[in-house]
């Protein structure tokens, strides 16, 4: 009888192992088609700010949008916009001086986190 628990034991150790992974994306098919891709992702730099516009061709289990800004390093750095009816965003937080570049991206997350594709990139120059 020892023996048969000891051995329901481990099995169910193993089955424990198994369903918990380090895994940290969802298998493709499992999201596919679930958010909408932002499009016609637009950034300019007024008054000291980076202002970004897109456009999504619906609001369809949209949470709210993520606005990445890749600096030259290849560093990114994202803002949350927490409004599933939002088309754009203003940055005051990021270096703005004069030369300095960015790639810009949105993509939008639903209500358990999940992320759907990223636009194609914006690239923002900063002139004087």
């Amino acid at each position: 009888m020892l023996k048969r628990a000891g051995a329901c034991i481990a099995l169910a150790g193993v089955i424990l192992a198994w369903g918990c992974s380090d895994d940290i994306e969802l298998p493709t098919a499992y999201h596919e088609g679930l958010l909408p891709r932002p499009s016609d992702v637009a950034a300019s730099v007024e008054d000291g700010a980076i202002h970004v516009s897109w456009a999504i061709a619906s609001e369809a289990n949209v949470q709210g949008f993520v606005v990445g800004f890749t600096d030259s390093s290849g560093a990114e750095h994202t803002r949350s916009v927490e409004d599933p009816a939002a088309r754009a965003h203003s940055d005051q937080e990021l270096d703005v001086s004069p030369g300095l570049s960015y790639l810009v991206r949105v993509w939008a997350f639903d209500a358990q986190g999940f992320f759907g594709p990223r636009s194609e990139p914006d690239t923002l120059v900063v002139q004087e």
